[in-house]
């Protein structure tokens, strides 16, 4: 008896240290906060931080306010973590496109089982702005499919001054092409995204680059990295 209790035991604490959720923690009052570089297609890097704090869940729901207002709503599911709603607080004070809050909605975030291999597909847009002559500027907004898999589970990456090792890597790539019309003809643009999840903290990184193989649009990069507690 002692040596089944035993088995059960060392079964239980192999299952919570390796539970795939821990991947995604959202205990209430959580706080994290991004360092966020942007470069756009003029090659000009723009730096802001983004802080978020984890609200109270209701039937594994859990809402994550943004320091702008920006609330997501995700939810803990049998296959995953899934973005299913978003909005933000004071919308009748910010002018934002309906499509822009909505196009999230009902995408993975993180598909379980967490292996290599693993995949699936979300909703997404792209964010180049085109620009002709002087007066012009144009924002793509386009919609696409961005198909996403786990390539690596020992991943390491540096932050500041520590290392997390054990980290998610998950990569996702996703195309598309738009027309502005004459005399310009069909432009291309291609996204990919990488993203690391670590045990215990999250996403810890998210580096995106959009580019176009057109001059007119270019190409641009997002990289959000998490801001370590001293």
């Amino acid at each position: 008896m002692k040596n089944i209790l035993v088995i059960f035991f060392v079964t239980a604490l192999l299952f919570s240290c390796n539970d795939q959720t821990n991947y995604f923690p959202t205990k209430e009052g959580r706080k994290i906060s991004y360092n966020i570089d942007f470069t756009n297609k003029e090659k000009k890097k723009k730096t802001y931080k983004q802080n978020y704090i984890f609200l109270k869940n209701d039937n594994q729901v859990f809402p994550m306010l943004r320091n702008d207002g920006h609330v997501v709503y995700y939810k803990r599911e049998e296959k995953g973590i899934i973005r299913i709603n978003t909005k933000y607080l004071y919308s009748e004070f910010i002018s934002i496109p309906k499509n822009k809050l909505d196009y999230k909605k009902n995408n993975f975030v993180l598909k379980f089982p967490l292996e290599q291999g693993t995949s699936w597909v979300t909703k997404d847009q792209t964010n180049l702005i085109m620009k002709v002559g002087y007066d012009k500027v144009f924002q793509t907004f386009l919609p696409f499919e961005m198909q996403n898999e786990i390539v690596n589970l020992k991943d390491s990456i540096r932050l500041r001054d520590k290392k997390i090792e054990n980290c998610v890597k998950v990569l996702g790539k996703g195309k598309t092409s738009y027309n502005p019309g004459p005399p310009l003809g069909n432009i291309n643009i291609e996204v990919i995204s990488i993203s690391w999840y670590a045990p215990g903290y999250g996403l810890v990184r998210l580096f995106r680059e959009e580019k176009a193989d057109s001059e007119t649009m270019g190409h641009i990069i997002f990289d959000k990295v998490m801001v370590l507690e001293d």
